[in-house]
């Protein structure tokens, strides 16, 4: 198998980024003859290995296809933000949602940063396409949620923001069944105000009595707000 033949199978299969597997099924050849072709192709630049077992034939500029490396991830947090445009800010790293405990990576000049989430978080994302490669991203209602949970991580102020510039693709009453389905109280409730103070209104939540602080990350005083008994230890108007 020569390079031009190699091209030509993964352009008509539409694979940008492919791997050891795919190559095997796409040629039908023996794994062991697909290793050394590849191997060979690497060593003489001809295509690019990005980790182990998964190829490209020209170097990735668009970060957001580099989830395709890590099953079971997807992408939230500032760069779910950046993706749907919320910010102007650009990032030399890719965030990504996981269940299991992952080290930071390097891959093409990009920091890719994991976090993990308990299964009862990993939800709420899509599959989108991004020129010839699939990748999946936290939907915009699910990348409001994760945000706030990861505030150590993501201002609040940024969260407000992401939240006024997509009003009017916010699906209220998803809103409400996730924050159902995790059953975080607390949780809930900073979402539930956020979304107020940019008038949205999320119905049929469950919350508890208790005051609990809007910010964590910051000091225990404030106002105190009544309907989502959240003391407001962080202006954001």
């Amino acid at each position: 198998m020569d390079l031009l033949t190699l091209q030509r199978n993964l352009e008509d299969f539409g694979l940008e980024i492919f791997t050891l597997n795919d190559v095997i099924k796409i040629t039908g050849q023996k794994k062991e003859v697909v290793k050394t072709t590849l191997s060979r192709l690497t060593k003489q630049s001809k295509i690019f290995r990005l980790k182990t077992k998964y190829y490209t034939l020209r170097q990735i500029e668009n970060k957001f296809k580099l989830q395709k490396l890590f099953p079971d991830t997807y992408i939230s947090l500032h760069s779910a933000l950046e993706y749907y445009g919320s910010t102007t800010q650009r990032f030399n790293n890719l965030d990504l949602i996981t269940k299991n405990l992952l080290k930071k990576q390097n891959i093409e000049n990009t920091a890719i940063h994991f976090h993990k989430v308990k299964r009862g978080l990993f939800f709420g994302y899509e599959k989108v396409q991004i020129q010839n490669t699939e990748v999946f991203i936290s939907n915009i209602e699910k990348t409001i949620i994760d945000c706030t949970y990861f505030s150590s991580i993501v201002y609040l102020t940024e969260v407000d923001d992401f939240i006024k510039k997509n009003k009017g693709k916010i699906n209220l009453e998803l809103i409400s069944t996730y924050l159902n389905k995790i059953d975080s109280s607390v949780l809930s409730k900073r979402v539930a105000y956020l979304l107020e103070i940019n008038n949205l209104h999320v119905k049929e939540i469950r919350i508890n009595k208790k005051y609990e602080v809007l910010n964590k990350n910051l000091s225990k005083t404030g106002s105190k707000n009544t309907k989502w008994k959240l003391i407001v230890n962080e202006n954001l108007r």
